[in-house]
């Protein structure tokens, strides 16, 4: 058995009914003729009447702030075995409430806003250009851009302030009509009548109430704010309209300051340029500056170790010392350094005398240049302590010279290189002498 029912009918007619389910049986002779004065038991109802059933389907699911209660209709659902219970009833009901008003939901700006907001953002690049765009527009070489030339540029706060207004027109949420007015949303609830105490009680099995759980999340008409901005085809054609017209206004207002960022640039870059090739021409200088530098301590170098040069002077360690000359047979000149053939004497004992060779290295290095000497066979004192580097295979002189021509440094052996305290202090300067004849006393 289906039934349907308009509510509000139904809930009019159920504030004046009081459900009442008793019954009055007339008495009947009994087979001896006399009346019964016991009064028949009552009587079970089949099922809640309309009422009833409309009144308890409104208080379980028309209960809404947005809709009201409209038509209903509901079945009585057979017992599963076919045999009904007398006081039980599954009732299967479905409820239509009906929106009160339109209903709005909150959404990003729309799709059809996208051509005027590529325009927003196409004004704003190119106004926050960096500097670098303009320098390249006008020719500047990129390695006389700086990072700081390719930050975004910062906007004067006039134009800052309009493109922001710019952004909020064009990005602003709108609201759009998701349900209107009148519009019907089907609830439907399974639930059971029990017959107590002379009277049907009702408890919920199931509902479903989803579809209008969804409008709960809506804004009603009459609670938007003031002013708010409304999806329609109006309201679209208008904001294309304003936000166009902002953009026209805003590259107005920024044409000038984008033209004096490109006449900037233009000026940078002169000044870039000019500084650049002051840049090179001190480079320049300083390279000529320090090539001559080279070239005359070449010559010095060349000039000091020549061929017949000598160097005197003396030799000490601990409290023992002697003199020492040092003598150039010859001297010849390569790209990066000076090589020499001498020997080393006793200046007191001229006979006493040591072959060696030498290496000056040209390349100027702090305060001169290093010149290393390798002692080989001769003739010498074996009195003296310089006989412990005379005796020795690899003897050698580790001497610097100086920008006065002086040479300074060690005499020692490769092999005291762990006992540095051997080696003897020479000091030599620049002194003509004749190369002394050799003794033909051997070592």
């Amino acid at each position: 058995m289906k039934k349907r029912l308009l509510i509000t009918a139904l809930m009019a007619a159920a504030a004046t009914l009081v459900t009442s389910s008793c019954t009055d049986d007339a008495q009947k002779p009994d087979q001896a003729g006399k009346q019964n004065t016991e009064t028949a038991a009552p009587k079970v109802p089949e099922a809640p009447t309309n009422e009833e059933i409309s009144r308890a389907a409104t208080e379980l699911l028309g209960t809404c702030g947005y809709a009201t209660p409209g038509a209903l209709s509901y079945d009585l659902v057979p017992a599963e075995n076919g045999k009904a219970t007398p006081g039980k009833q599954v009732i299967s009901t479905t409820l239509k409430m009906v929106v009160k008003e339109n209903l709005y939901s909150k959404a990003n700006a729309p799709e059809e806003f996208n051509k005027e907001r590529q325009a927003v953002n196409e004004a704003a690049n190119l106004a926050i250009r960096p500097d670098s765009a303009y320098l390249v527009q006008v020719g500047a070489p990129t390695d006389l851009i700086s990072e700081e030339d390719r930050k975004a540029k910062e906007l004067p706060q006039e134009l800052q302030a309009a493109l922001l207004e710019l952004r909020e027109l064009a990005e602003q949420p709108v609201y759009k009509k998701v349900a209107d007015a009148g519009q019907e949303v089907e609830v439907s609830a399974t639930f059971e009548a029990t017959w107590e105490n002379g009277a049907w009680s009702f408890r919920s099995m199931n509902q479903n109430t989803a579809a209008l759980l969804e409008l709960a999340d809506y804004t009603a008409e009459s609670a938007l704010p003031e002013g708010a901005p409304v999806l329609t085809p109006e309201f679209t054609s208008t904001r294309k309209a304003e936000i166009t017209e902002k953009v026209a206004a805003f590259n107005a207002q920024a044409a000038p300051f984008n033209q004096g960022r490109e006449e900037a640039a233009r000026q940078k870059l002169t000044e870039l340029m000019a500084r650049a090739d002051e840049e090179a021409k001190r480079t320049q200088e300083q390279v000529d500056a320090q090539q001559a530098e080279q070239q005359q301590w070449q010559e010095t170098c060349t000039k000091m170790l020549a061929d017949g040069n000598n160097f005197a002077g003396e030799w000490t360690r601990g409290k023992h010392f002697g003199e020492i000359t040092l003598h150039i047979e010859q001297a010849k000149v390569f790209d990066t350094s000076i090589q020499f053939v001498g020997s080393i004497y006793d200046t007191k004992l001229p006979e006493a005398s040591l072959d060696i060779a030498g290496r000056c290295e040209l390349m100027r290095g702090e305060g001169g240049s290093e010149v290393n000497i390798t002692i080989y066979d001769g003739q010498y004192d074996p009195d003296q302590p310089t006989a412990e580097v005379y005796d020795a295979k690899d003897g050698m002189l580790i001497l610097h010279l100086d920008n006065d021509g002086k040479l300074s440094g060690v005499m020692t052996c490769e092999s005291w290189g762990e006992a540095p305290e051997k080696a003897f202090s020479v000091q030599l300067t620049p002194k003509a002498a004749q190369k002394p004849a050799k003794d033909t006393k051997k070592r």
